[in-house]
């Protein structure tokens, strides 16, 4: 028996995907060139690690604020509640069709909704992927809301909510046994 709560991951996931707001991301998603996602805690590692992903298996170009030193320098500079828009505004080509993913447990994140702001603003496509509704934004943004209890539920359903969005650009991940044999040649043949 389990000792800790998972919320039914597939099938919060699930219905998520019914929604109309999960529909206008996926279409979003689809659409846009270049794609930020923004977070904070285990949040920035689904970011990092969904921008890694998508990169690799789309013909997107993914990026997230996971550079230590060029996170705490803007937090020095600007303030923890402005680094996702002192980043977006250095990096972000106006010019692209660009999509920014911010992922907040609470939906209440100050600095994810200033980056969703700042992007907005700036004629981008955004979308909250939250824990909870939030009761912060406070303009009409796309918000997919998987109603969690917990924050690590929210976590790992983000994590699934990526590989969700990739298979919905009609790409896929490669099973490990295909990764195997990519890398690897037939079983018991390692290739260096």
């Amino acid at each position: 028996m389990l000792l800790t709560n998972f919320e039914n991951l597939e099938t919060k996931l699930s219905n998520a995907v019914k929604t109309r707001e999960w529909k206008l991301l996926q279409q979003m998603f689809n659409d846009a060139e270049i794609i930020y996602m923004i977070g904070n805690g285990g949040n920035m590692a689904v970011a990092s690690h969904g921008a890694a992903d998508a990169t690799r298996l789309t013909d997107k170009k993914v990026h997230c604020l996971d550079s230590q030193s060029h996170l705490t320098s803007i937090a020095n500079d600007h303030g923890y509640d402005k680094i996702f828009e002192q980043w977006l505004e250095s990096y972000a080509d106006l010019e692209k069709k660009t999509l920014v993913i911010g992922f907040s447990g609470s939906g209440n994140s100050a600095n994810v909704l200033g980056g969703l702001y700042w992007a907005d603003d700036n004629g981008f496509t955004t979308t909250m992927i939250s824990g909870v509704e939030s009761t912060r934004l406070n303009r009409p943004l796309n918000e997919v809301c998987f109603h969690n209890k917990y924050f690590h539920a929210h976590e790992i359903l983000s994590v699934m909510s990526f590989y969700e969005l990739i298979h919905g650009t009609g790409n896929n991940c490669p099973t490990i046994e295909a990764e195997n044999d990519r890398k690897y040649g037939t079983v018991g043949e390692k290739h260096v």
